[in-house]
């Protein structure tokens, strides 16, 4: 099978498309044909080797997958074959086929095409574990996300008033990106360059600030926003897209009864060490099938920014590296039947 090839640690622009051979499957595999894979930023750290876990050389990227059901190991009973489906896989998503474990293969419902799907696991799955386990964000809060444009960003921005946020505000660092975020639930949005943002956030939360802080950008925006959190806070720490992995001085978290909580969704898919995929396979079960009843409903709208042929995989990456993109970007690997 063509599958993109990471042979040394390195950086994205140097991968190749090459023929690779899968492994057997295993009793509590599920092998994919892949139709469609979702690009983020973790998968450059994963190539350049800069994750916590480092997979085997040689390796194929890529940690989401949607696609049909070819074959199941002898244990499988969450699936069979012709099932569509989406994956989270450790990695091997850049191919045209993939192995994944049972645990992290969700049947797809009726109505849902695989490309609306591939959103749910990782993205949608990200900031709902983040706000409903970690933040515990409650009716009638009020949400500040950052990179709302983004694809957790806007995720977050959705589920935030799907858990009940009593205010959502989205920061981005267009007048493009903000629309969107507005056009996806956010009751007010700010430019994340202004100079006064932390003062623009107190105003639209009527002077409190924010309850919760949903942050995948770090850097200036981290230091904003304890400026801008509300007593007994919380302001979960995502990412750093910025490339400024920020400080939180103690002071202020002792003054405001504030909390930083860090939230690695790695950790509940097996990625992380010691690998826990087991114990937290019903947690992220739940969460997927909240998900996808959510999206039938219609209260989430999956936004696919851009899809690229399979060959565009160096191209499709850079729109996620120079933050050009506006909700999930995909690679078109297969046809959708």
């Amino acid at each position: 099978m063509r599958a993109v090839v990471c042979h040394r640690w390195c950086e994205f622009d140097e991968l190749e498309i090459e023929d690779f051979r899968l492994p057997p499957l295993p009793p509590d595999g599920v092998r994919i044909a892949v139709r469609y894979a979702s690009v983020s930023f973790a998968t450059s750290l994963w190539v350049s080797g800069r994750y916590q876990i480092k997979p085997p050389l040689p390796f194929v990227p890529g940690t989401e997958c949607a696609g049909v059901v070819l074959a199941c190991g002898a244990e499988v009973t969450r699936c069979k074959v012709g099932d569509r489906v989406v994956a989270i896989l450790d990695w091997g998503g850049f191919a045209e086929e993939a192995i994944a474990n049972e645990l992290a293969v969700f049947p797809v419902p009726d109505g849902l095409d695989l490309k609306q799907a591939i959103y749910l696991p990782n993205s949608y799955g990200t900031a709902l574990g983040a706000l409903r386990w970690r933040a515990r964000l409650a009716p009638g809060e009020t949400l500040l996300v950052h990179g709302a444009a983004g694809a957790v960003g806007l995720a977050a921005v959705e589920l935030g008033k799907s858990l009940g946020a009593g205010c959502v505000i989205a920061t981005a660092s267009t007048e493009a990106k903000l629309a969107v975020a507005r056009d996806h639930g956010a009751d007010h949005t700010i430019r994340s360059d202004v100079p006064d943002l932390a003062a623009q956030v107190k105003a639209c939360s009527g002077g409190r600030g924010a309850d919760v802080i949903f942050d995948p950008v770090g850097g200036d925006l981290f230091d904003a926003s304890l400026r801008c959190i509300n007593q007994e806070g919380r302001l979960l720490t995502i990412g750093y897209a910025s490339g400024r992995i920020p400080s939180a001085p103690a002071n202020l978290l002792l003054v405001k009864n504030a909390s930083v909580m860090g939230f690695n969704y790695g950790t509940y898919l097996g990625w992380g060490l010691p690998e826990a995929r087991q114990r937290h396979a019903p947690r992220i079960k739940e969460n997927l099938d909240d998900l996808f009843a959510w999206c039938r409903s219609g209260a989430l709208k999956p936004l696919i920014g851009q899809t690229f042929p399979f060959t565009q995989y160096r191209e499709a990456m850079a729109a996620v590296m120079n933050r050009q993109s506006v909700g999930k970007v995909i690679l078109a690997i297969g046809h959708e039947d």
